[in-house]
């Protein structure tokens, strides 16, 4: 067996894992988030509104919603990286599949950064709906991990033009020979 096709095999090993941690740890935070306190998960943002233990079970039904949408859009970008490793795996790098691929992964990242943006806001409209008139808050955060994120989803939307015009000069070159 070749060495790119374990390496597939390794990228793809991960991706699934990664899915399954993004599903899992979303659900679980919402559904017991004090069985996550042994793991280090970070509360702060719930401490601050008094705790996982004080939130009403639709608040909590409410934070899973606003944490479902951004990791659903990560799931989501993971399986269109899955659909451009099996591209790779059958050696279609230049086809129109692979650089419809990278462009889902692209865009669908950039979404994913949008409603990561918006999801603490969320969240903190979420846990202080409950308190009293003067008491609500409404916070706005942009993180250097959120500006971080445009990376990756630049950088396939840049490899899905690279596959385009690659893609092109063949087909180019074909016609010629």
């Amino acid at each position: 067996m070749s060495e790119k096709l374990n390496s597939v095999r390794l990228l793809k090993w991960i991706v699934w894992t990664s899915i399954v941690l993004i599903v899992g740890m979303t659900t679980w935070f919402w559904a017991d988030p004090e069985s996550l306190r042994v793991l280090g998960v970070d509360f702060t943002l719930l401490d601050k509104h008094g705790g996982p233990e004080n939130l009403a079970w639709w608040q909590k039904l409410a934070g899973f919603g606003a944490d479902a949408l951004p990791a659903g859009l990560l799931v989501t970008a993971l399986l269109h990286l899955l659909g451009l490793l099996h591209q790779l795996e059958l050696g279609n790098w230049f086809d129109q599949q692979t650089e419809k691929a990278c462009e889902r992964i692209g865009k669908t990242m950039l979404w994913y950064l949008l409603a990561s943006f918006f999801n603490e806001t969320i969240l903190v409209l979420i846990l202080t709906v409950m308190n009293a008139p003067g008491e609500r808050q409404l916070s706005i955060s942009l993180s250097s991990d959120t500006l971080l994120g445009l990376v990756p989803a630049l950088m396939a939307l840049v490899i899905a033009q690279m596959v385009r015009h690659a893609r092109a000069q063949r087909d180019e070159l074909n016609q010629i020979v």
